[in-house]
C-alpha cells in the first residue's frame, strides 16, 4: 500500500525560508528538527544523522533540478514521518545534475517498515520531478504555505 504525502506530512514538518549552508547541514538540521519533533528525544538526532549520512553514502538523494529526498530507516518508531524543506539559498549537494538543492524531502521510516515506503518515495519524487511543483512550492513564503501547496499539488496527480 503507498502512502500518500498528506499520510506521512503535517505542517509542523513543513519549513520554509530556512539558512542551511550546506549539505552535512541540512543533514545536521534535519536530524535535530525531527528528532525534537517526533518525541523529543534529541539522542535520537545522532542516530538519525549518521542514517541519512550512511544512506547518502550509497548514492545521492539529490534527483536533480534543485530536489533532493534524504531517507532512512530508524529504530523505535511506529510510522513514517515525512519532512518539507524549502531552503532560502541553495547547497551544493553532489545532486545526478550536479545542480545545487533548495527543495527537500525527508524521509523517515521504522527500521521494521516493509518497502512500502519506497512506494511513497517514488511518489513524492514524481510529485516533484513537476517543473510545476516546484515553481510552486518555490514561490511559498511560510511553512503553512508549503504544506498546503504540496498537499494540493498531490491532489492534482
Amino acid at each position: 500500500m503507498m502512502m500518500r504525502i498528506s499520510d506521512v506530512l503535517t505542517p509542523e514538518m513543513s519549513l520554509c525560508d530556512l539558512h542551511w549552508s550546506s549539505k552535512k547541514k541540512v543533514f545536521e538540521n534535519l536530524a535535530q528538527f525531527i528528532s525534537k519533533n517526533l518525541d523529543g528525544d534529541t539522542d535520537r538526532a545522532e542516530a538519525l544523522f549518521q542514517s541519512m549520512v550512511a544512506r547518502e553514502r550509497l548514492g545521492s538523494t539529490g534527483i536533480g533540478k534543485g530536489v533532493a529526498v534524504p531517507h532512512c530507516r530508524v529504530n523505535g518508531l511506529n510510522r513514517v514521518y515525512g519532512c518539507l524543506i524549502k531552503l532560502n539559498f541553495s547547497v551544493d549537494y553532489d545532486s545526478i545534475d550536479n545542480q545545487p538543492v533548495d527543495l527537500i524531502f525527508a524521509l523517515i521510516v521504522p527500521d521494521v517498515q516493509n518497502d512500502d515506503h519506497e512506494k511513497t518515495l517514488a511518489y513524492v519524487t514524481k510529485v516533484l520531478q513537476r517543473a510545476n511543483s516546484r515553481e510552486k512550492l518555490r514561490a511559498c513564503r511560510n511553512n503553512q504555505q508549503l504544506f498546503n501547496t504540496l498537499i494540493k499539488l498531490e491532489q492534482s496527480i
